[in-house]
């Protein structure tokens, strides 16, 4: 096994290096990132030069298949992998199973390449902005090849369409730096955005420590289609690549919510925990605790719970000057009369009853936290 070390933006011309002496054989890739040495390993699979597979490591044939057979295709039928697999004769051969696959007209070999080419090409810009060690394998390779000629992914294509991205990325300038840029939450964003799986999507990756280019590659996806998405986002005064616009996470409204049901709860955290910093507590005594931890923007609170109720939790909070103006919002399956007017004597600001929608919550939520002004 033979060792080399690049520095940035030289592992292409090397991988080129090394391909056009038509090896084969597996490129073992260890990047220096902001962790340790080998904390990030990528393999490329080269045969008499060219590229068979690029990607984190060669699994196990039965889960290869499996896994690759369901991201070009995630609607497949899995008895038909399990059959494709069963009736493969080598136990070793990747080629063979797909070649059932596509007989069986669940794949094509025009996807399977397209999807590997994508995976190849992403993980090159991802690693060529890091120096690292690489390592050639001859005793380590895999037989995938594509189409009913058998033919592998051509390095000289490949540089081709690295050129034609880098001028895509071109395009998204200024507005998107570089492929590294690190990307930020817009302070306003939090009221702004309608769409909870966008706002949970950014408020997960967009950090403020993470490149848009390493985000890509934590989710598998094409950074430049990630990138598609980002730019519009910047549009509209989302996200900025400006550090100073950053949002911190660490000053968002904190609710916290007492209940000793783990579905109302994990239904409490779908709904808000997008937005949010949510403490949950099981019972009173909890409650009180991370109360007096904790600076708290809204209490919900259970009425039914085991060791003392709600009601006599919010009117023990209200006999202490702290929490006399804290916002508490009663939550009940009870939807009578004589229990709202129980809560308002108690010092409730709100009831609502179960089972409620995420509509309802966060309406309620916005008025005592935001202000109503989402």
């Amino acid at each position: 096994m033979k060792k080399y070390h690049f520095q940035r933006q030289q592992l292409k011309s090397l991988v080129e290096k090394i391909s056009s002496k038509q090896v084969t054989g597996t490129l073992i890739i260890r990047l220096q990132t902001k962790e340790e040495l080998n904390q990030k390993k990528y393999i490329l699979v080269l045969n008499n030069g060219k590229i068979a597979y690029g990607g984190s490591y060669i699994p196990k044939r039965n889960d290869f298949v499996k896994t690759l057979a369901h991201k070009v295709n995630p609607e497949i039928n899995s008895s038909a992998i399990q059959v494709a697999l069963e009736k493969s004769t080598n136990p070793t051969s990747l080629t063979e199973v797909f070649k059932k696959l596509v007989r069986f007209r669940v794949l094509s070999w025009d996807k399977i390449e397209t999807f590997v080419r994508g995976q190849v090409l992403s993980l090159l810009e991802y690693a060529s902005y890091y120096c690292g060690e690489l390592e050639w394998n001859t005793s380590s390779s895999c037989d995938l090849c594509f189409g009913q000629d058998g033919h592998y992914i051509d390095w000289r294509s490949l540089e081709e369409e690295l050129n034609q991205r880098q001028q895509q990325w071109e395009a998204f300038k200024p507005s998107i730096p570089s492929k590294v840029a690190i990307p930020c939450l817009v302070t306003k964003a939090a009221t702004e955005i309608k769409e909870p799986q966008v706002l949970r999507h950014l408020e997960k990756w967009v950090d403020g420590q993470r490149s848009l280019i390493e985000i890509a590659q934590e989710l598998e996806k094409n950074p430049l289609t990630l990138a598609s998405s980002y730019f519009n986002w910047v549009q509209k005064g989302w996200i900025s690549f400006d550090r100073t616009k950053v949002i911190e996470y660490r000053n968002r409204p904190t609710i916290l919510s007492v209940d000793d049901s783990p579905i109302v709860q994990a239904t409490i955290k779908r709904f808000l925990g997008y937005r949010y910093n949510l403490l949950l507590a099981s019972n009173a005594i909890d409650a009180l605790n991370l109360l007096n931890q904790n600076q708290v923007s809204l209490l919900l609170l259970d009425l039914t719970m085991p060791d003392l109720d709600g009601l006599e939790v919010c009117k023990t909070l209200r006999r202490m000057t702290k929490f006399h103006d804290l916002p508490i919002i009663m939550i009940t399956a009870r939807d009578g009369l004589v229990n709202k007017i129980k809560g308002q004597i108690a010092g409730t600001n709100h009831y609502l009853t179960k089972p409620f929608n995420s509509e309802e919550l966060l309406g309620v939520v916005n008025k005592f936290v935001d202000g109503g002004n989402t």
